[in-house]
């Protein structure tokens, strides 16, 4: 059974200094916690700090630091380094949806959400394990989505729901592949939103070849639809899981920031949708 964070801090007070007790939290807790075939990996193998770093300078460059630069400079145009970046985005998630597909056995693999043992890897798990890596690292080739609106001065794009989404997404894959790299979770995650990135991207991609192409893209309303739709799916599996105390077995750590999530989400979508589409109901 996989060691409860709780009980980690509990045994670290014992005999141990302050700052000892915050370096464990801190560092040593994701180091011990991580499997030794996860350890290999850029980012993945020691603590936390790298991460978080680049995390938090990414989060001060979107919100502050790129804004202030770029208030008096010319927007970029980046029309030719958008399309290929939709475009290498629409192929990095169909992939991902069909290998997520293969991961769940197209469907009949167990979606229960019980942590599988601890260290007991078949050689299937084993063998998937390098795309679940690469899945992760896409998380972060997302956060250049922001970048771009932060270059192109395109402030109202770079709104809470947008930087609170890109930045959470890469935490909880990394926290997940940390501490429990074999949960289902990760592949149900993996296959749904791989299925709506792939819709939002392509529509970001046909969207950049100007303004001609707008009265074609009536469709982008039910892109929100869709997300709105994953967190429902999202959302009842957690329900279902806690229900039937499936997610016990989780690290405390994880359980407390990803099991709020899917209802934070489906709030902020709605009310997103509401204010873009259907104002007249705000009234």
């Amino acid at each position: 059974m996989h060691r409860v964070f709780d009980k980690q801090v509990m045994m670290a007070n014992n005999g141990t200094t302050y700052t000892a007790k915050i370096h464990y939290i801190l560092h040593q807790y994701w180091v011990d916690e991580t499997d030794d075939k996860i350890k290999p990996y850029v980012l993945l193998g020691g603590g936390p700090e790298l991460f978080v770093t680049l995390m938090l300078l990414w989060l001060i460059f979107v919100v502050k630091l790129g804004p202030n630069i770029m208030v008096d400079q010319k927007p970029f145009v980046l029309r030719k380094t958008l399309m290929v970046y939709n475009l290498m985005l629409v192929f990095i998630n169909v992939y991902f949806a069909y290998t997520a597909a293969k991961w769940l056995d197209y469907g009949f693999k167990s979606w229960v959400v019980r942590l599988p043992a601890r260290n007991k890897w078949s050689d299937k798990a084993v063998d998937e394990l390098p795309d679940k890596i690469i899945y992760f690292y896409t998380k972060l080739f997302d956060l250049f989505d922001t970048i771009f609106f932060v270059l192109r001065r395109k402030s109202t794009q770079i709104s809470f729901l947008h930087v609170y989404h890109h930045f959470l997404t890469p935490i909880l894959a990394y926290m997940v592949l940390k501490l429990c790299p074999q949960t289902v979770i990760f592949e149900i995650v993996c296959f749904v939103n791989s299925i709506v990135h792939t819709v939002m991207y392509s529509y970001y991609l046909v969207s950049s070849f100007g303004p001609w192409i707008q009265p074609y893209l009536w469709w982008k309303r039910y892109i929100t639809r869709i997300q709105l739709l994953q967190f429902v799916i999202y959302g009842l599996a957690l329900l279902i899981s806690i229900y039937y105390g499936l997610t016990t077995d989780y690290p405390i750590a994880l359980q407390w920031l990803a099991t709020w999530q899917p209802f934070m989400f489906f709030y902020m979508f709605y009310r997103f949708y509401v204010n873009s589409y259907n104002k007249d109901k705000m009234q």
